[in-house]
């Protein structure tokens, strides 16, 4: 909300009034974000009733005031839509106009709305002050979207009630400034007499320099750094010390699964023991952190909604003053003692906060980074953990989908709700159906949809703000139409448009292939982006996908353990191939799984490509001798987080019987857990990870045939090795681990997945079931001592 750099607080005019002046309660009028000024349309009308006004009109006028406080700069700035002067009873009058362009019909708005008057005095006040008025008028135009109809709301002030009144704003501006100011001294201070924590590892100390280098050259950088490196303070530590250097405004430490941010607020932990006085800020998603039983957010349905917005503030500087390292259970202590909604305190929170802790989504998602944690250029530094899982989460968070079934249902819904809505979802239909005819040419004839998506959305957000007891239903399509049409209006050269027909109706889809162009939005913005993960491979994919500038470059920092520890080993007898999938394949994974406890007792983990085929092969081991001298674990379908944590607390050293984990690549537990000594000495994986054949990976493949790129490896090869190397590194964790790899699938073997492996793969053993009991032994005899 507030920028502070080089000894200067400032913010806009519209930023600190709709933070230090909003009331009420969180329902659809507040969660309904779409700035209607900032769509194309709005944006035309803007400029259009600028230019219908006289000559002596002034648009766009630029306002600053600021005040020298004690050891700091405060500004504020903003800019008026027009300035005139005006015949008011007789006399000349200087007139501020603020535009607001609204759906709603603007014939029945009789006052301004709070906010967009508190707008229009601050920009009446900076004007009248410093032309020595003695009043000044205000005005709020307000233009409906649609038919361009516009109503005029006036106030005559005199400079003493501006005076009045903008000085307990300004009151209100210094208290916060003071805390930016107060906060940023002690943490620079104590970050500069922050140490590194802990002895480097090997690697580790040209890890940190890396990142300290690409931070003060502005660039971007891909590592990839194996297990035992120690990853996360490699990257954090530089980047603490960099930003106490004033050399970036915030951390975003981006994760895409739980166990990576729980490492990072550990680590984070470990420096404010040593002294740091920096706020970090942990979000926790929305479904997780509510405490209402019901998770409807109005006033009706959770006591926190009513009146959160009067309470806010003061239980945000609150925990802002009180605390430095906010996580879960301190969102949820505050949100209860002071009745608001824990999953707004905590956006609210991250909005100050030095270093912030989240899901890929909150920083890269435009849905659900409603709250913009960061400007349109924020210096910040992006630390993206597990980096090789962002190209398919990119891909997800900017493509759409589009059901005629869908539309033809709401339209329904609003047959006797709303005529209005009816016919605008009639003319979506229209269109709908025309490309369902023809569903090869959904691509030429995506644009006649545009228009009409975006007056019934318009329609719609205006009968959701008046009509809060709406069915989910009705509210789940909003959305998710609301999605489709951003995605329709900014999206570029990256995305493949085509139809499909499910049930006999069509699904549009908006499938963005290659998401660099939308990341790249977010890179220009920031001062920085470390991409780090232990399987990066190959590089020119992910930069392909990822984008970060054609200069960025990318390192390898090798393992810091022994190979000798280690044995890997492939197998030429097996293949996971759907076409070649029988019997005689799945006994002879069964008894390859038999033949490695009988030589080694311990935990281990086995992979399949799919549930499918996990459930082929358990059928089959089960009538074997191995349930009889194993305990067998089965991954299910569905695993809440407590699920996984039981499933997890059944690796320990001390177990009587030796345990065999059935689990699927890619799955929660392929990668993110740390099962370190004799809590996992071995991993299986059946087959290469390939993902299964659909139209939407058909349709990757096309897209990056036709630019001269590797489609196959683009949409099935790449992603399914990377799932692949991911679940191989659940062995071997620490220097001390022994541990043993066994790849199942004769493709394995093959040049062009070889070549996928990494550098410190490079020797294996090439095994069937005629000489891999024989392997195996040799090798657990060889570390008999060690585990």
């Amino acid at each position: 909300m507030l920028s502070y750099q080089k000894n200067t607080v400032k913010t806009s005019v519209r930023k600190l009034v709709e933070f230090l002046l909003r009331s009420g309660d969180i329902d659809m009028k507040s969660q309904i974000a779409a700035d209607v000024d900032a769509m194309q349309e709005g944006s035309r009308l803007h400029r259009k009733i600028q230019r219908a006004k006289p000559t002596t009109y002034q648009s766009e006028v630029s306002l600053k005031m600021s005040w020298q406080k004690d050891g700091y700069e405060l500004v504020l700035e903003g800019r008026a839509d027009g300035i005139d002067t005006v015949e008011y009873q007789g006399e000349k009058t200087v007139c501020i106009d603020e535009i607001k362009c609204v759906y709603r019909d603007v014939t029945q708005i009789e006052e301004a709305e709070p906010l967009h008057l508190a707008q229009a005095k601050c920009y009446a006040y900076m004007y009248g002050i410093r032309r020595g008025l003695s009043k000044c008028m205000v005005q709020l135009t307000y233009c409906n979207m649609e038919t361009e109809e516009l109503t005029y709301i006036t106030r005559l002030y005199t400079m003493e009630e501006l005076s009045a009144w903008f000085e307990g704003l300004m009151e209100s501006y210094s208290l916060w400034a003071e805390y930016c100011v107060r906060a940023r001294k002690e943490r620079n201070e104590s970050i500069e007499k922050l140490l590194f924590p802990f002895p480097f590892r090997p690697g580790q100390k040209k890890l940190t320099a890396l990142v300290y280098q690409t931070i003060e050259k502005s660039r971007s950088v891909y590592l990839q750094a194996p297990t035992g490196v120690g990853k996360t303070i490699s990257v954090l530590y530089p980047s603490i010390k960099e930003i106490g250097r004033e050399q970036g405004e915030k951390i975003f430490y981006l994760t895409a699964k739980t166990i990576t941010r729980t490492v990072a607020e550990q680590t984070l932990g470990i420096l404010k023991g040593q002294g740091l006085s920096m706020l970090s800020v942990s979000i926790t998603a929305k479904d997780k952190i509510c405490t209402n039983v019901v998770r409807e957010c109005n006033p009706d349905s959770c006591p926190l909604a009513k009146g959160h917005y009067d309470r806010i503030n003061e239980a945000l500087y609150a925990l802002l003053a009180e605390k430095r390292q906010v996580q879960r259970e301190d969102i949820l202590e505050y949100s209860e003692k002071y009745q608001v909604c824990p999953y707004e305190l905590s956006l609210e929170s991250a909005m100050w906060a030095d270093c912030i802790i989240c899901d890929y989504n909150y920083a890269f998602d435009p849905h659900v980074n409603k709250k913009s944690l960061f400007g349109e250029k924020s210096g910040g530094i992006f630390l993206i953990d597990e980096a090789h899982n962002l190209p398919d989460r990119a891909r997800e968070m900017y493509s759409a989908v589009l059901s005629r079934k869908e539309v033809l249902e709401i339209k329904r819904i609003f047959a006797n709700k709303s005529k209005k809505l009816e016919k605008q979802l009639k003319k979506c239909n229209h269109v709908l159906l025309q490309i369902e005819k023809e569903p090869e040419m959904a691509e030429k004839n995506i644009d006649r949809l545009y228009y009409p998506l975006f007056w019934m959305l318009g329609e719609m957000e205006e009968y959701l703000k008046e009509h809060a007891e709406m069915e989910e239903k009705v509210v789940e399509f909003y959305y998710k139409t609301r999605h489709f049409f951003m995605m329709l209006d900014t999206m570029g050269e990256g995305y493949q448009i085509y139809g499909e027909k499910k049930g006999g109706r069509l699904l549009l889809h908006l499938l963005c292939v290659n998401p660099s162009a939308r990341l790249e939005e977010y890179w220009n913005r920031c001062r920085s982006g470390i991409f780090f993960s232990a399987t990066l491979l190959p590089v020119p994919y992910f930069k392909k996908l990822l984008g970060s500038g054609k200069d960025t470059e990318a390192f390898h920092i090798p393992s810091p353990f022994s190979k000798e520890n280690r044995l890997l080993m492939i197998s030429s007898d097996v293949t996971s191939r759907y076409s070649q999938r029988n019997e005689n394949q799945y006994q002879k994974i069964a008894q390859y799984l038999q033949d490695t406890l009988e030589e080694k007792k311990g935990n281990y983990m086995v992979f399949f490509p799919s549930y499918q085929m996990l459930s082929e092969t358990y059928e089959r081991v089960m009538k074997t001798e191995l349930p009889e001298t194993a305990e067998l674990l089965l991954q299910e379908t569905m695993m809440g987080e407590q699920d996984r944590e039981d499933f997890l607390k059944k690796f320990t050293e001390d177990r009587k019987k030796p345990l065999l984990a059935f689990c699927v690549l890619g799955s929660i537990f392929s990668e993110g857990i740390d099962l370190t000594g004799r809590r996992l000495i071995g991993v299986m994986i059946v087959g290469t990870g390939i993902p299964q054949v659909c139209e939407e990976r058909e349709q990757i493949r096309s897209f990056f045939d036709r630019q001269g790129k590797k489609g196959y490896d683009y949409a099935y090869r790449y992603p399914g090795m990377n799932k692949v190397l991911q679940a191989a590194g659940r062995v071997i964790r620490t220097a001390d681990d022994v541990g043993m790899i066994l790849l199942m699938d004769e493709r394995f073997l093959w040049r062009e997945n070889q070549e996928l492996l990494p550098a410190e793969w490079d020797s294996y053993y090439p095994v069937n079931l005629s000489n891999y009991k024989t392997v195996v032994k040799q090798f657990w005899e060889k570390h008999e001592d060690e585990i």
